[in-house]
């Protein structure tokens, strides 16, 4: 499987535009909760891309550890 590529992200508002593509698939708390997430990043200058954000949807829909939504992102290809 060819290692899957996601473009850098240079600001906050470029991470919630990609947050906002998965919306439809968390609750409100669950967006508001990852939302939090990427801004607590974006106060150190860390811009999450959409393979981080795909990894914190995975791991709020389907309840999985860190370890287990990485796993699953590399079954993707994305590592």
């Amino acid at each position: 499987m060819a290692k899957v590529i996601f473009p850098e992200v240079h600001n906050f508002e470029e991470s919630i535009a990609i947050l906002n593509k998965y919306k439809n698939q968390l609750t409100k708390e669950q967006y508001e909760n990852t939302k939090s997430v990427i801004g607590n990043h974006a106060i150190e200058s860390i811009y999450l891309n959409e393979r981080d954000i795909k990894i914190l949807v995975d791991m709020d829909v389907h309840h999985l550890s860190s370890e287990e939504a990485i796993q699953k992102a590399r079954e993707r290809g994305e590592f």
